[in-house]
Protein backbone atom coordinates (compact mmCIF):
# COMPACT_ATOMS: atom_id res chain seq x y z
CA UNK A 1 0.00 0.00 0.00
CA UNK A 2 1.55 3.22 -1.02
CA UNK A 3 1.06 6.82 1.49
CA UNK A 4 1.13 9.41 0.32
CA UNK A 5 3.83 11.79 0.74
CA UNK A 6 4.36 15.55 1.19
CA UNK A 7 3.76 17.48 -2.59
CA UNK A 8 1.92 14.20 -4.03
CA UNK A 9 4.84 11.57 -4.17
CA UNK A 10 4.10 7.88 -3.42
CA UNK A 11 6.96 6.33 -1.44
CA UNK A 12 7.32 3.26 -4.31
CA UNK A 13 10.83 3.75 -6.04
CA UNK A 14 10.25 4.48 -10.09
CA UNK A 15 13.85 3.00 -12.09
CA UNK A 16 14.55 4.33 -15.72
CA UNK A 17 17.62 5.77 -17.25
CA UNK A 18 18.96 9.34 -16.62
CA UNK A 19 18.30 11.54 -19.58
CA UNK A 20 21.70 12.39 -20.86
CA UNK A 21 21.68 14.00 -24.45
CA UNK A 22 23.11 12.15 -27.66
CA UNK A 23 25.25 9.76 -26.95
CA UNK A 24 27.86 11.21 -29.69
CA UNK A 25 30.17 14.24 -29.26
CA UNK A 26 29.01 17.49 -30.88
CA UNK A 27 30.62 18.34 -34.26
CA UNK A 28 33.31 20.99 -33.58
CA UNK A 29 35.34 22.53 -36.41
CA UNK A 30 38.78 23.51 -34.52
CA UNK A 31 40.23 25.86 -31.97
CA UNK A 32 42.42 29.14 -32.78
CA UNK A 33 40.12 30.59 -35.53
CA UNK A 34 39.78 33.38 -36.78
CA UNK A 35 37.18 35.59 -38.60
CA UNK A 36 38.65 35.39 -42.86
CA UNK A 37 37.32 39.38 -42.66
CA UNK A 38 40.42 41.76 -43.52
CA UNK A 39 41.05 43.78 -40.23
CA UNK A 40 38.66 41.57 -37.89
CA UNK A 41 40.30 39.53 -35.15
CA UNK A 42 36.78 37.47 -33.67
CA UNK A 43 38.24 34.11 -32.82
CA UNK A 44 35.40 31.78 -34.00
CA UNK A 45 34.16 29.24 -31.79
CA UNK A 46 34.77 25.44 -32.59
CA UNK A 47 31.23 25.00 -33.13
CA UNK A 48 31.10 27.53 -35.59
CA UNK A 49 31.31 25.64 -39.22
CA UNK A 50 31.83 29.32 -41.04
CA UNK A 51 34.70 31.03 -41.92
CA UNK A 52 33.26 34.02 -40.86
CA UNK A 53 32.12 35.57 -37.59
CA UNK A 54 28.59 36.81 -37.31
CA UNK A 55 28.94 40.30 -38.03
CA UNK A 56 30.51 39.59 -40.88
CA UNK A 57 28.83 36.44 -42.87
CA UNK A 58 27.06 36.94 -45.73
CA UNK A 59 23.65 36.94 -45.70
CA UNK A 60 21.71 34.29 -46.75
CA UNK A 61 17.67 34.61 -47.67
CA UNK A 62 15.71 31.36 -47.09
CA UNK A 63 14.02 30.20 -49.75
CA UNK A 64 10.43 30.30 -48.68
CA UNK A 65 7.51 28.59 -51.24
CA UNK A 66 4.60 30.45 -52.16
CA UNK A 67 5.19 33.51 -49.17
CA UNK A 68 6.22 36.74 -49.78
CA UNK A 69 9.38 37.96 -47.71
CA UNK A 70 8.25 41.68 -47.02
Amino acid sequence: MDRALAGGMSERAVGGTPISGSDRPSRSFGRGRVCQEEGCGTRLSMYNEGRYCYRHEPMVVPRTRGKKIA
